[in-house]
């Protein structure tokens, strides 16, 4: 039962490989504590949601993404990021940013 604890609880280490057996088992038993997997928070919402890093996803959409975290292919890492980053906003608001930065580098360069 501890190390049953120790896996599932919120205070797992980011780096932490978490196999899609141990998801679903931790998916199933509603857990009120999160997940960390390879520096994401999963979390049950209540609308049976999964909630990774503040954006929802359906529970196949996070088994998946379990699996790209779990990949040794950093591509796949990487795409798994980019979908968790798209969800919750963090991609819209670097879109945004790196925008902003480019129209100012184009506003001073004009300007000379």
């Amino acid at each position: 039962m501890g190390a049953r604890n120790k896996a599932f609880s919120g205070s797992a280490r980011p780096s932490r490989l978490v196999s899609k057996e141990e998801f679903q088992n931790w998916f199933k038993g509603g857990s009120r504590f999160p997940l960390a997997i390879k520096g994401h928070t999963f979390a049950l919402s209540r609308d049976g949601l999964v909630k990774v890093d503040g954006g929802k996803f359906i529970y196949e959409e996070a088994l998946q993404l379990v699996g790209m975290l779990n990949s040794r292919n950093p591509i796949s890492q990487l795409n798994a990021s980019l979908i968790i980053w798209e969800r919750n906003g963090v991609l819209r608001f670097v879109v945004i940013a790196l925008l902003v930065i480019v129209a100012a580098a184009v506003l001073v360069i004009a300007r000379r």
